[in-house]
């Protein structure tokens, strides 16, 4: 699935390098505008292979490091969470870029905005990655929420709706073409990915130590399912096509986010506590989110999207990182035994190569030692076990 994934996600941010950098519509085709969109597809194609490569270190599984390992690359938690941090970075500063015109208000505009949300970003997935790397569970929802920004990132830069953002975020996925199709397409594989993924991401919490029942588990699974399924009928369900199932769907998928949220420590009694803590809060700054857009009218509804869905991920990643044992939130489980083994067959062989020397010069050198009337020197010991 991770493969899958990271190979979409580099298909929907090449697009998007490529649109950068593609001459503008109006522009006369000449000379220069094939050679500028040559440029731009040599540029695209190589920003697919890099987030490509970038995205498969990031994500490796054991098996991936000692393959790493084994033909030269080494790997670290600081330098996979460095490549997982810049593609989020990447994400991040395309989205700005492309919606550039809701940012003019901000003082410093564009850049500024993008510097201060692809730093923060960035630097909260290094610190995670870094510490999380381990999880395959928290590893492949890594890319799920990725894909869902990635689509949507591609269908900014190709859409022609003009200022969607004044509307919502649901208006990249009307258009009937290939904007809507990356839209559409991130929305429901990412959905689909979590409802795979249901069972991975609430196994931490099936530890007994977390006194959870059965049903508890089963019923906290259910929601997660219904959620990712909610997330995939929004993209199925265009907007356009028919308002109030689509509008359900989003609708279902908040409900489905909050009810768990709110009742984890009844689902899960041994909860952590700042887990428990951490899904309230959520739900608090959802509902001041709804307040601030429908009833103070005081940002759009695309503002409120981007808030409920950042939540929803974000604790679906709280909820399989902060389940684990504490002993093993720690990045080097994985990438140390494939650092220490390169390491021991590096020393095993610089030992072998010392003990042979060994074998041939210390003869010579006890021949050396002798005085002209041919005894040996007192102080020299006789080397046990080595031919004379």
């Amino acid at each position: 699935m991770r493969r899958v994934l990271a190979i979409l996600i580099s298909l929907f941010l090449g697009v998007a390098v490529f649109q950068v950098f593609a001459p503008r519509l109006g522009a006369p085709i000449d000379a220069a505008w094939h050679d500028r969109h040559a440029g731009a597809i040599l540029i695209g194609a190589c920003a697919a292979v890099g987030v490509f490569v970038a995205l498969t270190i990031a994500s490796a599984s054991r098996s991936g490091v000692e393959l790493l390992h084994r033909v030269g690359i080494h790997s670290t938690p600081e330098n996979r969470a460095v490549l997982a941090a810049g593609s989020w970075f990447a994400a991040a500063a395309l989205g700005v870029h492309f919606s550039a015109a809701a940012f003019n208000p901000v003082p410093g505009g564009q850049w500024v905005v993008a510097v201060v949300l692809g730093g923060g970003l960035a630097l909260a997935v290094f610190c995670l990655h870094r510490i999380a790397v381990h999880d395959h569970a928290y590893r492949t929802f890594n890319l799920a929420a990725l894909t869902l920004a990635a689509g949507a990132i591609a269908s900014m830069s190709l859409t022609g709706t003009g200022s969607w953002w004044a509307l919502n975020f649901s208006t990249l996925g009307t258009t009937d073409d290939a904007a809507a199709f990356s839209f559409n397409a991130g929305a429901v594989l990412s959905g689909l990915a979590m409802v795979l993924l249901a069972r991975a991401l609430t196994s931490g919490l099936a530890a007994p130590r977390f006194g959870a029942s059965v049903v508890g588990i089963r019923v906290l699974r259910v929601f997660i399912v219904l959620l990712g399924l909610c997330l995939a009928g929004v993209g199925l369900v265009p907007i356009d096509t028919a308002t109030a199932v689509h509008n359900g769907f989003a609708l279902g998928a908040a409900v489905c986010f909050a009810v768990p949220a709110l009742s984890l420590r009844l689902l899960v009694p041994a909860a952590p506590r700042r887990l428990v803590a951490l899904s309230i809060g959520f739900v608090v700054v959802e509902a001041c989110a709804m307040v601030f857009y429908d009833g103070l009218h005081v940002f759009s509804l695309t503002v409120f999207e981007i808030v409920a869905f950042s939540l929803i991920f974000i604790w679906l990643i709280a909820l399989t990182v902060m389940s684990r044992e504490p002993g093993t939130i720690k990045a080097t489980a994985s990438d140390a035994a494939g650092a220490a083994l390169a390491a021991l067959q590096v020393a095993q062989r610089s030992v072998s190569r010392k003990v042979k020397v060994l074998h041939v010069e210390f003869p010579a050198i006890l021949a050396e030692e002798r005085v002209p009337d041919g005894t040996e020197l007192e102080h020299v010991p006789k080397a046990r076990g080595v031919p004379r």
